[in-house]
């Protein structure tokens, strides 16, 4: 019989593991974009910051790896949509499911991203305090009605730069032709 806290033990490794995988995915895509957006004055600092997301995530994302194997646990399959991610894993032989909603999800990646990229997570969040009317955008009717959001349909939805360009070597290996 398995203890509840490694049970425990192994729910949170997986849960690490989906949010690093994804974090580190959208830090990659962001990086991209801002570098070849050509909006920026200072594109470099920017991604330089993002980058340095990028290391850290990498550098966590190996620990639960190498926790992984110190405990036979493999994540077999990876699946999201509208209402959270799922995953299927093995651990000791044993087919196991971990899922979380996607509310749920999003408010932790997000608070990760922040503390990777060295911002405060015990604040209130910059994005709730209002601009100086100087930096206020211009009304426009289609933007008002709608609130900006995270990808509906998938967390790391594609782009023409992440397919063109990949910071990881072994994904652009991997993709044939895009």
């Amino acid at each position: 019989m398995i203890s509840s806290a490694t049970a425990q033990n192994e729910l949170s490794l997986v849960k690490s593991y989906l949010l690093l995988t994804f974090i580190q995915k959208v830090f990659e895509r962001d990086s991209l974009i801002l570098e070849e957006s050509g909006v920026l004055k200072t594109p470099g600092l920017y991604v330089e910051m993002i980058n340095a997301g990028v290391d850290r995530t990498g550098i966590l994302l190996s620990e639960v790896k190498h926790e992984f194997n110190k405990c036979q646990i493999r994540v077999v399959d990876i699946q999201q949509n509208l209402s959270g991610v799922y995953a299927t894993y093995i651990s000791n032989g044993n087919k196991k499911q971990f899922s979380m909603a996607m509310p749920v999800f999003r408010k932790e990646m997000y608070e990760r991203m922040r503390a990777y990229l060295g911002l405060s997570t015990s604040m209130p969040h910059t994005a709730a305090l209002p601009l100086p009317e100087k930096h206020r955008p211009i009304p426009d009717s289609r933007s008002a009605t709608k609130p900006l959001r995270f990808a509906e349909r998938n967390l790391v939805p594609p782009s023409s730069a992440y397919k063109r360009k990949s910071l990881r070597p072994a994904a652009s290996a991997t993709s044939g032709s895009a």
